[in-house]
């Protein structure tokens, strides 16, 4: 695995979303346009996975020819926000008024008085009273020009000018950006290496399985709150009230948010016992919360690493005594019953 690919597969979230977008028929990430947000588009299959930055996310993976920025249109954008979402507006030129409407422009050939249609009420033209008559033969129709209903001034042409719908200010298109619109395509080199982390994966799997036990990776179970949870790998031995579900997942911030959540998870599941990976390590304060919570864990500088370090684990674990097997895992057991794999 070469140096700059390395960082990214050491991603958990990029390695999951990348998965997600092989099993897509063009394995392509579209954007999709959301008026409502900041950009007036975003990437909501990425969100899930990559968060709030997801957009230098994916531009960081394109400059490292990991993945393929796939143009799709060049569009204009905010000055102000660098929004696309923008609307078109007609102002006057006089006044500045959005009220502008294209109107004909009549003559009343009697009295000489040129204006537009709404000035001639039920047909009765507003200099001299009279009404207009036959078309052609006592007024003409000049052609249609627009006409500002908030100064009346008639001109040829109005300014056109472009609104942020989130700022809601106004600006010339020549003052607007120019935004270009991509969606991104897996690049080979990226799919290799996380095709050798799912070879990881199934690794782990064959040999917590010669262990007695079996697996489902990914695994998704419903907690008591009803939300479902994924883990990375799920090992289940024993029947009935007698079954129990040993999880176990990878994180790569090595945060002690990370860990908290992952507890919170496996709580919420009912897990016998947890462990997990971090890529490449976890904080200090994370190792505190880890082992105040009994939960079992490894470090490794990359997914080869890990899948050796967990099973070697897993196997010390399931090795040892019920008593001891507890006192390692915190008891989680003692939540309440485990949960069904979903």
């Amino acid at each position: 695995m070469s140096a700059d690919i390395s960082g990214f597969v050491r991603n958990v979230r990029l390695v999951k979303l990348v998965l997600r977008v092989m099993d897509l028929p063009d394995k392509t990430i579209k954007f999709e346009r959301q008026a409502g947000t900041a950009q007036g588009y975003r990437y909501p299959l990425a969100e899930e996975y990559l968060g709030a930055n997801t957009q230098e996310q994916l531009e960081e993976l394109a400059d490292n020819s990991l993945m393929e920025r796939q143009f799709v249109a060049k569009e204009f954008g905010c000055p102000k926000c660098g929004s696309v979402n923008l609307s078109l507006r007609l102002h006057c030129p006089n006044c500045d008024s959005t009220q502008v409407e294209r109107q004909d422009i009549i003559e009343h050939v009697s009295c000489g008085f040129q204006g537009p249609q709404s000035k001639f009420v039920d047909n009765v033209c507003p200099k001299c009273s009279q009404p207009l008559g036959q078309v052609g033969v006592d007024y003409v129709r000049q052609g249609t020009q627009y006409v500002c209903r908030s100064c009346d001034q008639i001109f040829q042409a109005p300014i056109q000018k472009l609104t942020c719908m989130r700022d809601d200010i106004s600006f010339s298109v020549s003052d607007a950006p120019e935004v270009s619109l991509y969606n991104y395509g897996l690049m080979p080199r990226l799919e290799e290496e996380i095709n050798r982390a799912v070879n990881q994966q199934q690794y782990i799997q064959e040999k917590v399985e010669a262990l007695g036990f079996k697996t489902r990776s990914p695994a998704t179970m419903t907690g008591r709150s009803g939300v479902k949870q994924t883990f990375f790998l799920v090992a289940t031995s024993g029947v009935g009230f007698m079954k129990t579900n040993i999880v176990m997942d990878i994180i790569n911030t090595g945060s002690t948010e990370e860990v908290f959540s992952l507890y919170a998870k496996a709580i919420d599941v009912g897990a016998y016992g947890v462990l997990f990976a971090a890529i490449p390590s976890l904080s200090d304060d994370a190792k505190k919360v880890a082992d105040s919570y009994g939960m079992t864990y490894v470090e490794a500088e990359d997914m080869s690493t890990t899948a050796d370090r967990l099973v070697k684990k897993f196997a010390e674990l399931v090795e040892t005594p019920e008593e001891r097997m507890l006192e390692v895992f915190g008891g989680l057991g003692k939540q309440g019953p485990p949960s069904q794999v979903a």
